[in-house]
């Protein structure tokens, strides 16, 4: 593997993990303030993390060719919106999401977390 991509993915184990913390961090404050808007805010949280985490582990854990990186980038691209439609149905539909705004501030803040994230770990 190259050393480019062995930094890369490096960057992005750490930022799944600190992404981990920021989430349990910002769920114990918000269960703090009030019970149901933290377990909403959690579910939209993870509505846009453990697509992130699915896209992270097919680019970079399976073994795949060279030749067909793009490929499998274009893939994971597809499996990580598809399992995000999924799990936003699943909390509104099945979870019972109360309290929307908590939600999607979640799914906001993860969304915004997945892309910052790497990119302050690339400049250290």
């Amino acid at each position: 593997m190259s050393r480019i991509l062995s930094h890369a993915k490096k960057n992005y184990r750490k930022a799944i993990v600190i992404e981990s913390l920021l989430l349990v961090v910002f769920y114990l404050l918000i269960y703090g303030w009030q019970r149901q808007s933290a377990v909403d805010f959690g579910y939209g949280f993870l509505s846009a993390f453990l697509p992130f985490c699915t896209f992270i582990f097919i680019i970079f854990y399976r073994k795949q060719n060279f030749s067909t990186k793009l490929t499998a980038l274009y893939r994971a691209e597809a499996i990580k919106f598809i399992l995000t439609m999924v799990f936003i149905i699943i909390a509104i539909k099945w979870l019972l999401v109360i309290n929307f705004i908590a939600f999607f501030v979640g799914f906001l803040l993860a969304l915004v977390l997945n892309n910052v994230i790497p990119l302050i770990l690339n400049k250290i």
